[in-house]
């Protein structure tokens, strides 16, 4: 799941931790709506491939 937070002032990144917890910035923003805008927007397209992959696991009822 991706998150934002500020990295500066007037700049933010959107990322989320690696395996060790370490933070990975995807992108950088000037501001907090355009971040959390486009971090929406990653959280909602990765949500759609797990779902699109569970769908894959299920067994068929029989």
């Amino acid at each position: 799941m991706y998150s934002c937070r500020k990295a500066e002032p007037g700049k933010w990144t959107v990322g989320s931790p690696d395996a060790q917890g370490r933070w990975v910035a995807e992108s950088s923003w000037n501001s907090a709506a355009e971040a959390t805008e486009h971090l929406h927007a990653l959280n909602e397209k990765d949500a759609e491939e797990r779902a699109s992959d569970a769908g894959k696991f299920m067994k068929p009822d029989g």
